[in-house]
């Protein structure tokens, strides 16, 4: 991965979707997603919106770790 101002492309990305879920989870990111129906899953369409934003959080760090172990398995390795 190149590096950019001494940060990897990888840590990079996960930070700019940490921030975007923040902004999809506060005030007035919220906004289109502040009303109770439709339901998903049983669950207010409002904390539906919610989980979604954990889960893409959950699956960025994922993402994000698995690409830091191959690499630091790589380093050692050769």
């Amino acid at each position: 991965m190149q590096r950019f101002g001494g940060a990897p492309l990888r840590h990079r990305l996960f930070l700019a979707a940490v921030l975007l879920v923040l902004v999809a989870t506060v005030w007035p990111g919220y906004l289109p997603a502040a009303r109770i129906e439709p339901f998903i899953f049983s669950l207010p369409f409002g904390l539906a919106w919610l989980v979604f934003c954990i889960a893409c959080v959950f699956a960025a760090l994922w993402a994000t770790y698995s690409a830091d172990m191959r690499q630091s398995r790589g380093r050692d390795a050769g």
